[in-house]
């Protein structure tokens, strides 16, 4: 059958969770999740752990600062 395309592959992780855990019971648990799995996706394609990142944008919620996304760049 070949290998799936980049699209397919990007998405394949995306839809295995949701089949598992039965997508969010609300809008703001959607939210949370196309941002979460959206930059896992980006850490992914640039070869970037998403730990560190992740707890450094979390801290910098929790401080009401602006998180770096320096590594965006």
């Amino acid at each position: 059958m070949g290998f799936p395309n980049l699209a397919e592959r990007a998405l394949r992780f995306a839809v295995l969770w949701r089949k598992r855990s039965n997508a969010t019971q609300s809008e703001k648990g959607n939210r949370w999740v196309e941002r979460r799995l959206s930059f896992r996706q980006t850490c992914r394609l640039r070869n970037q752990p998403t730990f560190p990142p992740l707890v450094e944008s979390v801290k910098a919620y929790f401080k009401e600062q602006t998180p770096n996304l320096g590594w965006l760049v």
